[in-house]
């Protein structure tokens, strides 16, 4: 009988890979077995814990991807096997994850995430961005080393668990200066909105005020128990 290895066909391989791809983009880490249920989620033809990690393991050693795989565990490049922070790295965003639902919106959506530098919403980011060149609150203007570097860079922070506290630091450092303390509230608040609303590896892609909600929900809607039959 020819090994599942020999029976997966490279376009099949591709389109798994491509699905890690955007599942490590929007949740930063994943099970195989969290993985298989969202590639199934999505496509028709389902596939294995097995046939998945036969393909990503292979693509792996073979292209240039853009995911890791060790063990069980797939995740962005971000998280190295070899490096020697990995499994603490992956622990305790394993650890925020636990009991959270994965986002999952639209396959049109989902597949979006293929590009590491996808961000949505946006509106949050782009109110932010137009607030800071408004008031001139840098001497940088637009493009990747200027404000839109800093709104990539806010993005990235976020995505990995930072604190509100840790995202002002972050302007602070970069020399932000504010005339009046009303201009400094109006941007601690627009970096607030921006926190709340941006996808985080820890939410298992929801965003903080998604996430709120979903607990919320889930507090004062318990499931029902089962009445007795009579």
């Amino acid at each position: 009988m020819a090994s599942t290895k020999s029976r997966i066909s490279l376009e099949r391989k591709e389109l798994i890979s491509q699905y890690a791809t955007a599942a490590v983009s929007l949740y930063g880490v994943i099970s195989a077995e969290e993985f298989v249920a969202v590639f199934n989620h999505y496509e028709e033809a389902h596939t294995t814990v097995e046939e998945a990690m036969l393909a990503l393991v292979h693509l792996a050693r073979t292209d240039d991807v853009e995911y890791s795989v060790f063990g069980e565990i797939i995740s962005r490049p971000k998280f190295q096997p070899k490096s020697d922070d990995y499994e603490d790295s992956v622990e305790d965003i394993r650890r925020s994850q636990r009991g959270k639902p994965h986002y999952l919106p639209s396959k049109e959506e989902f597949l979006k995430y293929l590009d590491f530098g996808y961000r949505e919403p946006e509106e949050p980011y782009a109110e932010l961005k137009a607030y800071i060149l408004k008031h001139k609150l840098n001497s940088r203007k637009e493009g990747l080393s200027g404000v839109d570097g800093n709104m990539f860079d806010l993005h990235a922070i976020i995505q990995f668990g930072a604190s509100i506290k840790e995202e002002l630091n972050y302007f602070q450092n970069a020399r932000y200066r504010f005339k009046e303390p009303r201009e400094l509230q109006e941007f601690i608040n627009l970096v607030t909105n921006v926190h709340n609303h941006t996808r985080m590896f820890l939410n298992n892609g929801f965003t903080p005020d998604e996430i709120f909600e979903i607990q919320n929900r889930t507090r004062w809607n318990p499931t029902p128990k089962k009445l007795p039959k009579r």
